[in-house]
């Protein structure tokens, strides 16, 4: 098992910004046709690119699946383009893969093979990146997973007022960019092909109403397979997002294999 920590400038937001690989190393020589698929994994907004591997065992799960995955850092940009900051959902979808398919040739950027995840602020970002470009993403993963419109906004003054304007601005949020069923329906609408969601939150998360707002959403549009998991007992905790990305794993088209890889 490879675990790389790249420090990568990005011409979209104007700085360097890490991004660590954890990519399982075959028993086998070495096939350069051979493509790896991805798992796009990303963070909460008190966590950064790091959080996943410190917190999870997903060196363990990348293994046993035969999956890359790449955790990026994103700050506190929730993943979209932020209306006073950068552009972190154009340096997701448009800048970074293809910097990192330069530097690193075996990943795949195949629909089929790429897969895109995260848990809190993160799975609003994985939503927010996964819908605006459903031709990038086969299956998304969102723990949970608010939609951002559906939170009420008072400038108070406050630090969390603040952030909030830094990357959502000051104005209603519904109907765009930065909102999930905007861009749910954006998807329907372009004719591509969608993808897979499947949507998980504890019932002790303090967050569950707005999980539920999404849940009801997309339970009206049934040309989603989507599917939503309710977790008893668990609330907005790493014991909870670490079983929720085994649930996820099992849901895509992955062989679970114990002997292809080092370190099984």
């Amino acid at each position: 098992m490879a675990l790389i920590e790249l420090h990568l400038h990005s011409k979209v937001l104007g700085m360097e910004l890490p991004v660590n690989l954890i990519i399982p190393q075959e028993k086998q020589p070495f096939n350069k046709d051979k493509k790896s698929k991805v798992l796009w994994l990303l963070h909460g907004g008190s966590g950064d690119e790091s959080a996943w591997i410190r917190m999870s065992s997903m060196e363990r799960y990348a293994i046993e699946y035969g999956i890359t995955v790449i955790t990026p850092g994103g700050l506190n940009s929730c993943f979209t383009d932020m209306e006073h900051g950068g552009k972190f959902c154009t340096y997701m979808t448009e800048e970074l893969p293809k910097t990192l398919k330069q530097i690193i040739p075996l990943l795949s950027t195949e629909r089929e093979d790429n897969f895109i995840a995260g848990l809190s602020n993160g799975g609003y970002g994985c939503l927010r990146v996964g819908l605006s470009r459903p031709d990038l993403y086969a299956a998304i993963g969102a723990f949970s997973a608010g939609n951002k419109a559906d939170i009420p906004f008072v400038n108070d003054g406050s630090g969390k007022a603040y952030g909030r304007i830094e990357v959502f601005g000051e104005g209603e949020i519904k109907g765009t960019e930065h909102d999930v069923e905007y861009l749910a329906r954006e998807a329907i609408q372009s004719g591509k092909m969608l993808p897979k969601i499947y949507h998980a939150c504890g019932s002790l998360d303090t967050w569950l109403d707005l999980n539920k707002l999404v849940y009801h959403f997309f339970d009206r549009h049934h040309v989603y397979d989507y599917t939503y998991h309710q977790a008893e007992g668990y609330g907005h905790t790493w014991d909870f997002w670490e079983m929720e990305i085994v649930n996820f794993l099992n849901l895509l088209d992955l062989k679970k294999d114990n002997t292809s890889y080092i370190g099984l």
